[in-house]
């Protein structure tokens, strides 16, 4: 059974995949799980320098009056992250050393007084 948390974070990361394939985004992957980390949501984006970029992207959810979604990745989870990235190219049999790869986060914001949704997006960093 999901907790009433969990099913907003996946209507937020439904919203995020919404909000990318918006962008010009195509999503290839959502919650890829193994036992070294998880990612949200993976999907081919574009860069004006660099061209075609394999995305790894972490969404959190928030409500207008529950504080900043940003500063809920810490630097543990970017680890996780990455690791788990590493994983995936791994068993995808991504060429790494051909591959553009980038990390971001997408923080959704659901305003409950009109029903409205807003994003903010940026690069995490990458070690």
């Amino acid at each position: 059974m999901k907790t009433e948390k969990r099913e907003f974070g996946d209507w937020g990361e439904g919203q995020a995949s919404l909000f990318l394939v918006r962008q010009g985004y195509e999503i290839i992957e959502r919650n890829f799980v193994t036992r070294r980390g998880e990612v949200d949501i993976i999907a081919w984006g574009a860069d004006p320098r660099l061209g075609r970029v394999l995305c790894f992207v972490e969404v959190k959810t928030r409500t207008r009056d529950d504080g900043f979604a940003e500063y809920a990745t810490n630097w543990e989870k970017i680890q996780r992250i990455h690791r788990a990235a590493e994983y995936y190219c791994y068993v995808r049999n991504v060429k790494v050393d051909d591959t553009f790869i980038r990390f971001e986060h997408i923080s959704v914001y659901a305003n409950r007084d009109d029903s409205s949704v807003s994003f903010k997006k940026y690069v995490l960093p990458a070690y």
